[in-house]
């Protein structure tokens, strides 16, 4: 459980090589970062390059939400690692609503278990065990496939395209 409490809070870096020049591979992520998506391409993830070394890519959701975003951003930085070698480092930057359910379900929880204590009924017993354990359990969760996900897409498409 605490490994799934460092993913969250602190995400792990990825190093991936090609044995490719870095201007050979920036243009190759080009090429697929630029290409056309719509509703019914295959692609579903978009990219930008944020400048000439770095680039950030997140999948594309179609669930409406009204302004709430589930979905994780995978930050990417290209290095020159010598001898026609380049590495790009990813990282994943999770969304702030998966902090915002984690923290709201304890803070909910606490509450309720602190109504227990005055009052003494088990239905706040009940709904604090309910958002105390589950609730960040959930946000993990949910966070954990976000960052699944944007990290297929990655394999899926970049690096496919590095290593064709």
């Amino acid at each position: 459980m605490i490994k799934f409490f460092k993913h969250f809070f602190y995400p792990e870096v990825i190093t991936y090589s090609y044995p490719k020049p870095k201007e050979a591979v920036i243009g190759i992520i080009t090429d697929v970062l630029s290409s056309k998506v719509t509703l019914l391409s295959s692609m579903d993830m978009k990219g930008t390059f944020i400048n000439s070394n770095t680039f950030a890519i997140e999948s594309i959701s179609p669930v409406y939400t009204r302004g709430a975003k589930y979905t994780s951003v995978l930050n990417c930085k290209i290095f020159s690692s010598g001898n026609d070698m380049t590495e790009i480092k990813t990282v994943i930057r999770q969304s702030i609503t998966f902090y915002i359910i984690f923290c709201a379900t304890i803070i909910f929880g606490l509450s309720y278990l602190y109504q227990f204590l005055i009052s003494g009924s088990t239905s706040f017993l009940f709904w604090s065990f309910v958002l105390l354990l589950p609730g960040p359990a959930a946000a993990i969760g949910l966070a954990n496939v976000a960052n699944a996900s944007i990290r297929e897409r990655y394999d899926l498409y970049i690096d496919k395209a590095l290593k064709a």
